[in-house]
């Protein structure tokens, strides 16, 4: 049986010489444009960039991708890849990104790139981010220093998920919702500062996923109770290892409650939360 194509296998052969680079590419290429599975796609854009081989025909298919393709994982992997191979002529299709995108995953990612990256390019993506930050913060009631958190915690929610959009009305319900009836809230906002963060993946999640019973969940006597049952009985990964190292950015908050998150370590952020008395 003839073994099948895959990034790795093109990969290897340009390695050993026994494929040229451009051929090499267009075989990569090849198998982005041919392929329907996510993480084939995304493997082809990362075996792409270790050959190094750049051109007018590659940066024009990559262009494409990075506005419209369906899949938010593959955008973001070439948004990665306009940034550190074709920042200067990818700068217009980057900016629209900003401008368009509503996935967390690819915003995350830009905002991630401007620490890492400098250029007198990247000053204007800086610029639209801003732009783009103020108006994400201001929808969730708090202060731009503080919203970046909140867009970690959207990349979160977005993972497997391939249409997800990045939605901060969302955040409302949970200022809305106790663990039990006329209890504190989790999420607490005054003056545009987070005071009070009581966070479980799981539970956020699913209001995420189920906003239009928030009203009937706000009535039961402890929601808690409902909410860890479904857990018990979910067969969906509802686990993670750590929240974003962004939470140190609340430096406001006072109360912090992170109980049923299965966390193995705490970012050491967290010590920049000076205001911490709970």
């Amino acid at each position: 049986m003839k073994e099948s194509i895959t990034p790795e296998k093109i990969q290897k052969e340009y390695s050993t010489g026994d494929l040229g680079k451009e051929n090499a590419a267009e075989l990569l290429i090849s198998l982005m444009e041919g392929s329907e599975n996510t993480e084939i796609r995304v493997r082809s854009i990362k075996a792409l960039e270790k050959i190094n081989f750049h051109t007018e025909m590659i940066f024009k298919t990559l262009e494409n991708y990075v506005i419209s393709d369906e899949s938010a994982i593959v955008r973001a992997s070439v948004a990665n890849y306009l940034i550190k191979n074709f920042l200067e002529d990818g700068l217009s299709a980057l900016r629209w990104v900003i401008q368009h995108e509503k996935s967390p995953l690819v915003l995350k990612l830009l905002y991630d790139s401007i620490e890492k990256f400098d250029s007198p390019q990247l000053k204007l993506i800086k610029k639209d981010l801003i732009n783009w930050n103020e108006q994400f913060s201001s929808k969730i009631g708090v202060g731009p220093q503080e919203s970046k958190f909140f867009l970690d915690l959207e990349a979160l929610f977005a993972k497997g998920r391939r249409n997800y959009e990045i939605d901060p009305s969302s955040y409302k319900h949970f200022e809305e919702l106790s663990d039990i009836k006329n209890g504190e809230p989790w999420l607490v906002i005054t003056d545009k500062h987070v005071e009070i963060l009581n966070f479980n993946y799981f539970k956020w999640k699913f209001i995420k996923n189920n906003a239009d019973i928030v009203n009937s969940l706000s009535k039961l006597q402890d929601l808690d109770v409902y909410l860890c049952s479904l857990r018990k009985y979910s067969h969906n990964d509802v686990m993670i290892s750590t929240i974003p190292k962004s939470i140190g950015s609340l430096i406001y908050l006072k109360k912090l409650t992170l109980k049923r998150n299965s966390l193995k370590k705490l970012p050491f952020s967290i010590n920049k939360l000076q205001c911490l008395k709970n």
